[in-house]
């Protein structure tokens, strides 16, 4: 067996001082923490927004049908010549309101407190990354 040189040698590869290489990783393990401490900010001021939005929807509907209620009580109180079975489909009519405004609060708490569980996930997430952030930019220094 002839004892033939290979075309690649190991002393053809360079390779980069350490010291650049443990910055560049650094760096880039920086950028990647800070990135995810950016978007878990924005996802948890999402659902503080979305929680003030349903509180905000949650008024308008209550008001909605409050406003309605008002118009059908006028009408039973404005009209003498209403027949009794009108005013019987009135009166449930007025009653499906309430039923239909307490359906919406416990539809409101519901809504609020998926948000306010995703909020509270989001901002663990959130302390874990920082503090996981922390000791790496530690150990890297090191």
């Amino acid at each position: 067996m002839k004892n033939t040189k290979s075309k690649f040698s190991i002393g053809n590869i360079k390779i980069p001082a350490l010291g650049k290489v443990k910055k560049d990783v650094s760096q880039l393990l920086n950028d990647l923490q800070q990135n995810k401490v950016s978007l878990t900010k924005e996802s948890v001021s999402d659902i503080q927004e979305q929680i003030i939005l349903r509180e905000q929807l949650h008024l308008q509907i209550l008001d909605e049908m409050d406003k309605i209620k008002l118009q059908l009580s006028n009408i039973l109180l404005s009209s003498t010549d209403i027949e009794e079975q009108e005013k019987a489909r009135i009166r449930q009519k007025q009653v499906d309101l309430e039923q239909f405004k307490i359906k919406e609060k416990i539809d409101k708490w519901k809504d609020i407190a998926i948000l306010k569980k995703e909020l509270r996930d989001r901002l663990k997430e959130f302390k874990e990354t920082e503090s996981k952030t922390e000791l790496l930019s530690e150990l890297l220094e090191e």
